[in-house]
């Protein structure tokens, strides 16, 4: 399965894919926040999607990058006056100890197991001492369940291009294997509640599945840790 091609698909003619995320991107953003403590840093996004997170990042003051292996992706934040570059997770164009933050929002669960760690030791690499990664990954998905089948060839694959299945066991040792420290783990739904009442009671309650870590709420895995 070509990963690219999904990727290239998605940033041309699926971009509304990305709008739901940015509840998600907000919550994240305000965890760095925390991290940063109102200075001026500079941090990298690990897979664009449509932007949104380097955006936000702009306006908050600090000096932000991009990394995506999607030319279409990386041109997009370009010409809004971001530094980005194209290449991938496992081989990182950045320098050592660059970052104070590095965003990984629904990435790590595209690479097999056997890039994985390489993936998460190049994102301790470009971050400074004390640095955060700061990202999700799904948690405990049922990959069959999004199992499709192309109809012109008749392969196998995921229909977003997912790889792994994460819980969080599998993802401490993968953070701690890679040397980072102090790490925080928590599942998490991100609901829009800015529907009328029924649409807000029923997210309320989506919440508290995800809480928990119920399959019901298709959480994410929140993880942060430092270097």
């Amino acid at each position: 399965m070509d990963q690219k091609k999904i990727w290239d698909y998605f940033q041309r003619e699926g971009i509304e894919i990305f709008s739901g995320s940015e509840y998600r991107l907000e919550f994240l953003f305000r965890k760095a926040s925390r991290l940063a403590l109102r200075r001026r840093i500079r941090v990298l996004n690990i897979g664009v999607g449509n932007g949104w997170l380097e955006e936000r990042c702009s306006r908050q003051g600090w000096e932000t990058c991009s990394l995506d292996p999607s030319e279409v992706a990386i041109e997009r934040v370009i010409a809004k006056g971001i530094d980005g570059r194209i290449g991938l997770l496992e081989a990182n164009p950045f320098p050592d100890n660059d970052f104070e933050v590095v965003f990984c929002s629904e990435v790590i669960e595209h690479l097999s197991e056997e890039k994985a760690p390489t993936g998460i030791s190049e994102i301790r690499r470009v971050l400074r001492k004390g640095g955060s990664l700061v990202g999700t990954v799904p948690y405990r998905e049922v990959l069959f369940e999004g199992l499709v089948v192309c109809p012109g060839c008749g392969a196998k694959h995921h229909r977003y291009g997912h790889r792994q299945s994460f819980d969080k066991p599998k993802m401490e040792a993968l953070l701690q294997d890679a040397g980072f420290r102090n790490i925080r783990l928590n599942t998490h739904v991100f609901p829009d509640h800015k529907g009328i009442l029924f649409n807000r009671l029923k997210c309320s309650l989506h919440y508290l599945l995800g809480r928990i870590g119920s399959p019901l709420a298709a959480p994410f895995l929140v993880f942060i840790a430092q270097k």
